[in-house]
């Protein structure tokens, strides 16, 4: 199990966050946005639930 900085996850989740509201106000931008919204959630959920650690033998990080 490595730890990466949940400082570092937190920041990239909000910004990929925000930068996806700014896509919303031109319709050719929606699908990028939402691809930007989902990853910045994802990002959001790994810093807080998953406490930053990801394990690389199973690609997944635990939850609890």
């Amino acid at each position: 199990m490595i730890q990466k900085s949940r400082l570092r996850l937190v920041t990239a989740g909000l910004l990929l966050m925000a930068s996806s509201a700014l896509a919303f106000r031109f319709a050719w931008f929606w699908a990028p946005g939402i691809i930007l919204f989902l990853t910045g959630a994802y990002l959001l959920v790994w810093a807080t639930l998953g406490h930053g650690g990801w394990c690389r033998n199973c690609k997944k990080f635990n939850l609890f």
